[in-house]
């Protein structure tokens, strides 16, 4: 998930949400493994906000979604430039969003490549009316 644009999956969550839960038990199933070990202690303090957080964050993302489903606005974005910004496949894409009840805006974001990322291309685009730099590309 992201903080504003592109959203890479929509869907259930169900593997972020394990992945916190795993999170959340590994410190006191440790601690109760190891009957109340150091290490169990350490684990808790340190994995369980952490797991806390991964939950909050896949929590905000689909609430995100949502609202984007229900209040969003269509819009057009065109690509006006790409470039790589890692040796990985991430790049760094400079969008032009508008659209009849949105108005103009440039925006930056960095995503995985996508080969419809060429400058020039335009993309379907949703957009929150009230945080115009929370959109959503078909992509």
């Amino acid at each position: 998930m992201t903080e504003d644009g592109f959203v890479e999956a929509r869907g259930g969550n169900v593997i972020p949400r394990l992945f916190a839960v795993a999170l959340m038990a590994t410190g006191p199933v440790v601690y109760a493994a190891d009957d109340g070990s150091t290490l169990g202690i350490v684990l808790t303090a340190v994995l369980l906000p952490l797991g806390i957080a991964v939950w909050r964050a896949v929590t905000r993302a689909a609430r995100r979604l949502l609202r984007l489903d229900e209040v969003g606005l269509p819009a057009t974005a065109v690509v006006l430039s790409v470039e790589p910004i890692s040796e990985d496949p991430t790049v760094r894409v400079r969008l032009l969003i508008k659209g009849p009840d949105v108005p103009e805006f440039v925006v930056e974001h960095d995503t995985r490549y996508d080969p419809r990322l060429k400058p020039g291309n335009e993309l379907v685009a949703v957009v929150d009316p009230d945080d115009h730099r929370d959109f959503e590309l078909d992509c």
